[in-house]
C-alpha cells in the first residue's frame, strides 16, 4: 500500500485503489510520480480515453479506481500553487460503479464485412472506436445497422460524448442527425456539451447547442459547461455559451462561479468577457471570497485591474 497515496486519501482505506495497484502497479507508480506535475492531467486523460490497440480498455474496477484518483487529484491543493477552487471531497466518487451494459443488436453480415475490412469490431467497442478516431464511414455503418447510439462504456459515456470530447464535429453532427441524445449524462453528471467545453471544441459545442443541449446543466459537482470552458481558458467556448444565453452566475457546489475561476487563474480575456456581459462581481464563495479577493490572493494583476474598474 502506497503510504503517500493513503495520506492523500485522508487515511481512508476504503477509497484505496486496490484493483489498480494489484493489476497495473506500474500505472499507479506513474500516477504517483506525476501527482504534483502538470503532466498528470494529460496522463489521466490518456488512461481514461484509451489509445491502446487492443481496444479492450481497463477492467471496470480498475477504470473506477483511475476515475476516482483523477477526481481526487482535481480537488487537491497542489504544493506551491493556489488552492484549487474546484475543491471536492475525496469521497465524493466513492460510489462509482460501471454503467450497466446496454442491449446491442447484431449487425447484418454485409455491414460486419465492411467493418471488418476497416479493422473495426462489430461491437459497442467498435462504435466507440469509430467515434473516438473520427471514422465517419464506420459510424455511418453502425447507424445503418440501427445500432443503439446510447450504448455506454464503463464511465457512462455515449459515442456522442466521445466524439464531442475528441472534437470530431462531423461525427457529432452525424450522431445528432440520427437522434443521439444530446442531454445524456455520464456517471459524473457530464453531458456531451460539458466534454466539448472541456476540450475547447467550439464547432462541436455549437452543434450541440443548436440541437437543444442544456447550456446550464450542472454535473455532480455543480460545474456547468461554462465553468468547464472557463477552467481551461477556452474563451471561444465561453463566448458561444454566453451568446446562447447561459446563466453567468450559476455557482458550483463550493460556491464558485465562472468569474471566480477566471479571476483566480488570471484568465483576463474571460474575466473581461464575463464582466462586460453582466456577471455579478460581488458574489462570494463558500469560503467568503469574491472574484477580486481571489485575484488578489493569486496575484493576478490584470484580473485585479479589470475587477477594480
Amino acid at each position: 500500500m502506497n503510504q503517500r497515496l493513503l495520506r492523500i486519501l485522508g487515511g481512508k482505506t476504503e477509497h484505496y485503489p486496490y484493483a489498480l495497484e494489484s493489476k497495473y502497479p506500474r500505472i499507479l507508480e506513474t500516477i504517483m510520480s506525476l501527482w504534483d506535475e502538470d503532466e498528470i492531467d494529460n496522463y489521466f486523460l490518456e488512461l481514461m480515453v484509451s489509445d491502446r490497440g487492443d481496444r479492450t480498455g481497463f477492467p471496470a474496477d480498475v477504470a473506477a479506481d483511475i476515475m476516482h484518483l483523477s477526481l481526487v487529484h482535481a480537488a487537491q491543493e497542489a504544493p506551491d500553487k493556489a488552492r484549487n477552487i474546484w475543491d471536492i471531497s475525496s469521497d465524493s466518487f466513492v460510489n462509482f460503479t460501471p454503467h450497466p451494459e446496454t442491449d446491442w443488436a447484431d449487425p447484418a453480415q454485409h455491414i460486419k464485412d465492411e467493418l471488418n475490412n476497416q479493422g473495426i469490431l462489430c461491437t459497442p467497442e467498435g462504435l466507440f472506436e469509430a467515434a473516438e478516431t473520427g471514422n465517419r464511414t464506420a459510424v455511418a455503418l453502425f447507424i445503418e445497422a440501427q445500432s443503439n447510439l446510447e450504448v455506454r462504456d464503463n464511465r457512462g459515456w455515449t459515442p456522442l460524448m466521445m466524439a464531442a470530447f475528441k472534437g470530431h464535429d462531423e461525427i457529432v453532427g452525424l450522431l445528432i442527425q440520427h437522434n443521439a441524445d444530446v442531454n445524456a449524462l455520464d456517471l459524473g453528471g457530464n453531458s456531451a456539451l460539458h466534454w466539448a467545453a472541456f476540450g475547447g471544441h467550439t464547432s462541436c459545442a455549437k452543434q450541440l447547442i443548436e440541437h437543444h443541449a442544456k447550456i446550464n446543466a450542472c454535473n455532480t459537482f455543480g460545474w456547468t459547461p461554462l465553468m468547464q470552458a472557463t477552467a481551461r481558458n477556452h474563451a471561444d467556448i465561453a463566448s458561444l455559451l454566453i451568446a446562447s444565453g447561459v446563466n453567468l452566475d450559476t455557482a458550483a457546489n463550493d460556491g464558485y462561479t465562472a468569474l471566480h475561476k477566471a479571476a483566480a487563474s488570471g484568465y483576463s480575456e474571460i474575466v473581461k468577457l464575463l464582466i462586460d456581459q453582466g456577471a455579478d462581481i460581488n458574489l462570494v464563495t463558500s469560503d467568503g471570497d469574491t472574484a477580486r479577493k481571489l485575484a488578489i490572493k493569486n496575484k493576478q494583476e490584470e484580473a485585479i485591474t479589470l475587477l477594480m474598474q
